[in-house]
């Protein structure tokens, strides 16, 4: 029997929100376990093109649900909605972002559908023939593993958990377009207001797209020593500069540049912890990285635990020699490749 999978779609300022395409990973990797189908849900006001463009990037069937008057999101009119939806539309599972906006509605759906919700999943996986969705609890100090019941499970998927899925576009012939359902739902008088937003100091796209991150925390000593942080990136091309919470706390760097739970999911070839220990919430959030470098003088930091590199070394020395070197050795690189050019040039006269 065909199981059914159903993805809630966030959007913002007319634009997707890049969650959707891990939610599509996470979707992805259930139906490689059971046949499963995919169907989309989107909400709010002038959402025409975006559900357009999302069932031709997708292929698959979303619903289009209008509400006018409602620009931004409101949870109590989410759970509303859904919660109506779903009960004439079933569905084996319900997957919301572990966003803000996710971690309110999702768990009040679930109520609304006597149902379960299990928040922050971070993978699937089969045992025994049965399908388990794992997830950290108590600081990352125990891995919980769930298993679907008789009720539609609503899940919130943990941002950084599963490698984003784009769709392969077809390079030749029609691409698959997936049906749109148009609806529209007159919204009466609710509870809950919106009164604002304000945009998190801890997002940056300069972390989202550097290949090459390098990151301080406490162990550099003091806020000046930044600079050496600064140094040690402008090695690599395509690189940006992270920091741990504490010196975003103490000041010493701004909040855009922390990385972690509570700043910014990064996924890049190189990350570069400097005199991190590797909090829970940082390691949370560099988990991804393809592959880890941690300097620390402390031999038992956490940290070392997760990295492919461990150097036991104070942070700011070994920065120091290394950009020396590095230097030095560019330096001899450079003077050889002239010497033979020259010898070349020569040898051609």
């Amino acid at each position: 029997m065909t199981k059914k999978i159903a993805i809630i779609v966030e959007h913002n300022a007319g634009e997707l929100k890049p969650i959707i395409y891990e939610l599509l990973s996470m979707a992805q990797k259930i139906m490689t376990l059971e046949e499963c189908k995919i169907t989309l849900f989107i909400i709010g006001e002038g959402i025409d093109k975006l559900s357009q463009s999302i069932s031709i990037e997708t292929g698959h069937d979303i619903y289009a649900v209008h509400t006018p008057g409602f620009l931004k999101y409101n949870g109590s009119l989410y759970k509303e909605i859904f919660s109506k939806l779903f009960t004439k539309k079933k569905f084996d599972y319900i997957c919301a972002p572990h966003s803000t906006s996710g971690m309110d509605y999702a768990p009040a759906l679930s109520v609304a559908l006597q149902s379960v919700c299990i928040s922050s999943v971070e993978d699937v996986l089969v045992e025994d023939g049965k399908i388990y969705f794992f997830r950290s609890m108590f600081g990352e100090k125990l891995s919980a593993k769930f298993v679907n019941g008789p009720n539609p499970l609503v899940m919130t998927i943990q941002p950084g958990s599963f490698k984003p899925f784009f769709p392969k576009k077809e390079k030749t012939g029609k691409a698959k377009t997936g049906a749109i359902t148009r609806m529209v739902y007159k919204c009466n008088e609710n509870t809950m207001v919106f009164t604002g937003s304000k945009v998190s100091p801890c997002k940056s796209s300069e972390l989202d797209k550097a290949d090459v991150i390098v990151s301080g925390g406490r162990g550099i000593g003091e806020a000046q020593n930044y600079k050496y942080i600064e140094m040690l990136a402008k090695l690599f091309p395509r690189s940006a500069t992270g920091a741990s919470r504490p010196i975003c706390d103490y000041g010493w760097v701004k909040y855009s540049k922390q990385v972690g739970i509570t700043g910014t999911f990064v996924s890049p070839k190189l990350y570069i912890a400097c005199g991190i220990s590797g909090s829970n919430q940082h390691v949370e959030g560099i988990k991804n990285s393809k592959f880890i470098v941690a300097i620390n003088s402390d031999r038992q930091a956490p940290v070392f635990q997760i990295a492919d590199v461990c150097i036991v070394e104070d942070a700011i020395e070994f920065i120091r020699l290394f950009v020396k070197k590095f230097k030095k050795e560019k330096l001899i690189t450079q003077g050889l490749e002239k010497a033979a050019i020259k010898a070349s040039a020569r040898m051609k006269n």
